[in-house]
């Protein structure tokens, strides 16, 4: 009895296409920066996983592979990444020097380090909920773009289905609904890591550093793609966080 068969596929077709800028300020009286943009746009016809996951029914008709060449799964169209480094201007030997040594203690020698993260949302497919076209899985036919102007956490596409002036409908018996692959995309995801350092001399040759690091500091919530079943209740609604809470 074969259990399990694995089997290697060389016929995937994939380009990358992309714009980077970056920018830096070298460390110069306490401030350093350097951000980064990138523009990318990833395309192939490769599921991310067997049976499509998010790319819906992947390849809807085996002997047509051309028809499912689309944004891949993991694409992310914008991102840009800044990170700064300060050394606060207060304590002995700064900008503003603070003569009292217990308050020099306090307030003296901090530095604080920021680093954000912004990017727009994964792409994915609207699938039906009951499949019509004999060959596995199925999308819908698409009849609008299935957006929506303000998308919320449970209504993030337009997920009308069979009715006038809906955005879905179910295409023929037997037959591939024109819904093309990865035409949606989810919520984009914010992240801002924060840390605060401060050192303490000790002796002419020795010191301490403190150090408060603080991983996603503003809890701010990473959401997971929505449901993309066309014919579910569920349809629309994003149901769970990606990433870490705050650290």
């Amino acid at each position: 009895n074969v259990v399990n068969a694995t089997y290697g596929d060389t016929t995937g077709i994939s380009n990358y296409h992309s714009l980077q800028v970056s920018a830096e300020r070298r460390f110069s009286k306490g401030l350093g920066w350097l951000g980064s943009y990138t523009y990318s746009h990833s395309i192939d016809n490769v599921p991310l996983q067997q049976g499509g996951g998010v790319d819906g029914p992947m390849p809807q008709a085996i002997r047509y592979r051309f028809l499912d060449r689309a944004t891949s799964g993991f694409d992310i169209k914008h991102r840009t990444s800044q990170s700064v480094i300060y050394d606060l201007p207060l304590g002995k030997g700064r900008h503003f020097s603070i003569s009292n040594s217990f308050a020099n203690a306090i307030f003296g020698g901090w530095q604080v380090n920021g680093i954000l993260t912004v990017q727009t949302g994964l792409p994915f497919t609207p699938t039906l909920a009951t499949s019509v076209s004999n060959s596995g899985g199925s999308r819908p036919d698409c009849l609008t773009s299935g957006g929506v102007a303000n998308p919320t956490i449970t209504h993030w596409f337009d997920t009308s289905f069979n009715t006038s002036g809906s955005a879905w409908a179910t295409p023929r018996q037997y037959t591939y609904g024109n819904g093309g692959r990865n035409t949606l995309r989810g919520p984009g995801r914010t992240n801002l890591d924060f840390s605060a350092f401060k050192v303490i001399p000790v002796t002419e040759r020795c010191q301490l550093q403190f150090r408060g690091e603080f991983f996603n500091i503003f809890n701010h919530p990473q959401f997971d793609l929505p449901n993309a079943t066309i014919g579910s209740a569920a349809a629309g609604v994003i149901s769970s966080t990606v990433g870490s809470p705050r650290d």
